[in-house]
């Protein structure tokens, strides 16, 4: 069983299935971060809508922008797209290692079919995330928008363990199973850490934001 192990160790750490197994290490990173309330998860928004029109209209946007609108990869958080190309690259990557790559295991062949592997293994896994995520991001999109004005100065309780004009997030208790808002804050990043009450006091509606300050108890 050790032995299997040693040899599973090895193909992960094997190229080009070393490049996702880093991807992996650093999601799931970020994933143990996230529950502990020190980051924030933030969408992925190509426009308004996230439209197909904008998919079409790639000449004003960056490559990386392009390459993602191009395989649907928008509309749900960036955290998500992350999570599901490494570990559909990951899994196509160790298979190859596996299988194939074991015929060149040394010299100059090794990395230009380990390279041509790990090209053809990142664009499946794009398209492959893109065809996960289709009908979530629809669902999303079909699902009626909260008004959130009617949030506007009810309490919240921050998560994560500050709050800055660009990062934070609090969970307004909403009868349900809660609701995790993005927030941000002006004042100084001491004020408010994890577990202070804060007012829900604007909502930034192009960012998905919400403007708050410290709750005060009469």
């Amino acid at each position: 069983m050790q032995e299997s192990f040693l040899v599973f160790i090895t193909k992960i750490s094997l190229y080009p299935t070393v490049v996702f197994t880093g991807l992996v290490m650093f999601v799931t990173l970020y994933w143990l971060v996230s529950l502990l309330g020190m980051a924030d998860m933030d969408s992925v928004e190509f426009g308004e809508s996230g439209s197909d029109a904008d998919v079409s209209n790639l000449t004003s946007t960056g490559f990386f922008t392009g390459l993602m609108l191009k395989f649907g990869l928008y509309g749900v958080p960036l955290v998500i797209i992350l999570t599901l190309i490494s570990l559909i690259g990951w899994v196509l990557s160790y298979l190859y290692t596996s299988f194939l790559h074991q015929y060149f295991d040394s010299g100059l062949l090794y990395y230009v079919f380990g390279t041509g592997a790990l090209i053809f293994v990142l664009v499946i896994s794009m398209w492959l995330t893109g065809l996960i995520i289709s009908p979530i991001r629809k669902n999303i999109a079909n699902i009626p928008k909260r008004n959130a004005a009617s949030n506007i100065g009810k309490i919240a309780i921050v998560r994560t363990l500050s709050v800055t004009d660009k990062h934070g997030e609090a969970e307004l208790h909403d009868g349900g199973a809660g609701l995790i808002l993005k927030i941000r804050s002006d004042a100084d990043a001491s004020l408010l850490k994890q577990g202070d009450e804060v007012v829900l006091v604007e909502y930034l509606e192009a960012a998905n934001t919400y403007r708050v300050a410290p709750a005060k108890h009469k």
